[in-house]
């Protein structure tokens, strides 16, 4: 570990510093394999007397982690992470991302925020885990996949889901200041090719023009967001569905009638929206764009590309669990919305009560030198604590 200045008075324990170093170093993007963490978290936990199950991917280079500590007769507690990160090329880092950089009071590193951080303290409470979790267990889950579109935890939450007593509170632990968030919007988002006839721009009658096609795609997404508008709900911003595209590709010369183009959307929803509607409507608009270009070649198509999907978070304002961690986190501040996705949703769908609170800062992630501060690392370490207490025969503040 590099270690410069710090000037935080507040400083998280050596171990959890080492086990956050180590994670840093692990260089687990969504486009390599994440065993070699995995193998690093398995071997930890196999050091506190604790067997975990691994659920691989189809292809094995692959898996999420799943570990009970406790009575797994009896409704527990699951602690929710995912193990990999975004990439780091193009970005202007002032320390090397994958070394764990300690100065002014901040650990820098990519993951150190999301959310790497949440996994070492989970793991330096491990200990205190084996010794409190006596009358409830604590359940760890760690995803792969989840910066593709949560693609990794389905069979990881099922698998949760199942278990022979299920957990009465999953506590996913994304950035969000360890503040309580109790719901976030859903998302699917998909990339359409569109395939048309080239042929020179003098003779258009001639051709399929893919980009033209796009176009009225596009314009047709624009009205189906604007006509989500009118649904709302106050806790988010904007306080409605969206429906946005981010790109747009195709053509090569004027001259020429471009035979293809790429676009990419994706629709956020709100809780409560009809996603299969929406679905159905953007469906149909590519249904009739699609009937038009075949009529001018019939080579032409679109065909259309999942990019990810999650459900969103919708947990009761009032939930008496999500009271009792805010006195937990020394927050008495109600519930806040989240404006990013997480595999909360999941969770939530698969009829776990569901929510999210985390050290770091999401305004952080995925950016050139992504930090997490002591003092934040430290006050994630004290709930973690907290928690442990809450599993014990005698718990001065019971969860659940």
């Amino acid at each position: 570990m590099r270690t410069g200045t710090e000037t935080s008075s507040v400083e998280p324990s050596a171990g959890l510093l080492r086990l956050l170093t180590d994670l840093i170093g692990f260089q687990s993007v969504s486009a390599v394999s994440n065993l070699p963490v995995i193998d690093y978290i398995a071997a930890y936990l196999a050091q506190h007397g604790i067997d975990s199950r691994r659920i691989p991917n189809a292809a094995g280079d692959k898996a999420s982690l799943l570990a009970t500590i406790g009575p797994a007769d009896r409704p527990g507690l699951a602690l929710s992470a995912h193990t990999d990160v975004v990439p780091v090329e193009g970005q202007d880092w002032s320390s090397p991302p994958f070394t764990a950089t300690i100065r002014d009071g901040r650990l820098y590193g990519r993951g150190s925020s999301d959310m790497k951080g949440f996994l070492a303290t989970v793991l330096a409470a491990v200990p205190d885990f084996v010794r409190h979790a006596t009358a409830r267990p604590v359940h760890l889950c760690f995803s792969y996949d989840e910066e593709i579109g949560c693609a990794g935890a389905p069979d990881l939450v099922a698998a949760t889901a199942t278990l022979p007593v299920p957990p009465a509170l999953c506590l996913v632990g994304e950035p969000s200041s360890l503040k309580v968030a109790r719901a976030h919007k859903g998302k699917f988002a998909n990339r359409l090719v569109i395939t048309g006839k080239g042929g020179h721009s003098a003779l258009p009658h001639r051709a399929a023009n893919a980009v033209a096609a796009a176009a009225k795609i596009v314009v047709g997404l624009e009205a189906i967001g604007a006509s989500l508008t009118a649904i709302t709900d106050a806790a988010f911003e904007p306080p409605y569905t969206t429906v946005h595209v981010g790109s747009l590709r195709g053509g090569g010369a004027l001259n020429l009638v471009p035979d293809r183009a790429v676009l990419e959307y994706e629709v956020r929803t709100i809780p409560g929206a009809d996603a299969a509607g929406i679905r159905a409507r953007i469906d149909a608009l590519v249904a009739e764009v699609r009937a038009g270009l075949k009529a001018q070649a019939a080579e032409a198509d679109i065909t259309v590309e999942p990019i990810s999907a999650y459900p969103g978070l919708d947990t009761p304002a009032g939930l008496p669990a999500a009271a009792k961690l805010a006195r937990l986190t020394d927050c008495n501040e109600a519930p806040i919305t989240l404006a990013y996705g997480t595999e909360a949703g999941l969770y939530d769908e698969a009829g776990i009560a569901t929510l999210v609170c985390g050290p770091g800062d999401i305004a952080r992630a995925h950016k050139a030198d992504e930090w997490i501060g002591l003092d934040e690392l430290a006050s994630a370490e004290r709930l973690m604590r907290r928690l442990a207490l809450t599993l014990s025969d005698a718990p001065t503040d019971p969860l659940f």
